[in-house]
């Protein structure tokens, strides 16, 4: 079985597949999470691998490959990423691996606390995995610049911040609002219950088309910073949407820059 795009997995074809020597587990959550009990096997990866803190971009590809390989995911691994809460994370390593070029990528469609609540075993000790090589091969269909959206009527920009962020009620840049023509779907009416990521792929489909997004269109997520519009581009992919592009410079590039509009701005503050 080959994964070429993002999918997801169920607890059960997990722990049918524990002991596939070519499968790497990749705990999402932070460090103190993954050490109060994490599922067999898995090695630990947080957003911060892939994203810089202080500008809260990708690191150079380079970096990020370094942090793959060290976590023992080369080109022959199926990767199969877990998280919690409300799958932030996840979603954002699968993408990064996505568009670097790895297409075995995977997200477990259940979140951690169900393996533990469903009777399966954890460990506390940390897996140090063997070190592969993780040759990145970026796939621009997957990413967008600002500089490709503006004046694009062609694309369907998708908002995946909360109601307030994208209205402007709620300042965290220095310039509020949304983009110009984005639609708003916060990316919490996505997610499932009872411990599952998300929604089916039918009602996530039903959600989908009464926001007027068909399987045609063009589409762009965003958000504040990647996370939430890495979350949105899984959804879509689930739900069968095959032109799906992620700006991950988000609302905290777009509003940090004075040559480019905002709508529905609200509150101001200094940073």
């Amino acid at each position: 079985m080959v994964w070429n795009l993002v999918q997801l997995v169920d607890l059960a074809w997990l722990d049918q597949n524990l002991a596939n020597r070519d499968l790497r587990i990749v705990d999402s959550r932070p460090l103190v999470k993954y050490l109060s009990g994490h599922i067999p096997g898995s090695v630990n990866l947080t957003l911060w691998s892939v994203l810089d803190k202080d500008s809260l971009r990708l690191r150079p590809e380079t970096r990020i490959s370094e942090a793959f390989g060290e976590a023992g995911i080369g080109a022959r691994e199926k990767v199969v990423v877990c998280d919690d809460f409300d799958g932030q994370n996840a979603s954002f390593l699968a993408w990064t691996l996505e568009y670097l070029g790895h297409e075995n990528t995977a997200i477990l469609s259940d979140f951690v606390g169900s393996w533990d609540q469903s009777g399966r075993e954890l460990l506390y000790r940390p897996v140090k995995a063997e070190s592969k090589s993780f040759e990145p091969k970026p796939n621009s269909e997957l990413r967008i610049e600002a500089t490709e959206i503006t004046g694009n009527a062609a694309v369907k920009i998708v908002d995946l911040r909360s109601a307030d962020e994208f209205q402007g009620k709620v300042a965290t840049e220095s310039r509020t609002g949304h983009l110009p023509r984005a639609l708003n779907l916060p990316w919490t009416s996505l997610l499932g219950e009872k411990g599952k990521f998300l929604k089916s792929q039918e009602e996530l489909a039903q959600i989908f088309s009464r926001n007027d997004l068909t399987r045609d269109d063009r589409i762009v997520t965003y958000c504040s910073y990647g996370p939430r519009a890495a979350v949105g581009y899984v959804a879509l992919r689930q739900a069968g949407y095959d032109k799906v592009q992620v700006y991950d410079g988000s609302f905290h590039e777009w509003s940090r820059r004075t040559d480019l509009p905002v709508e529905g701005e609200g509150l101001q503050i200094e940073l």
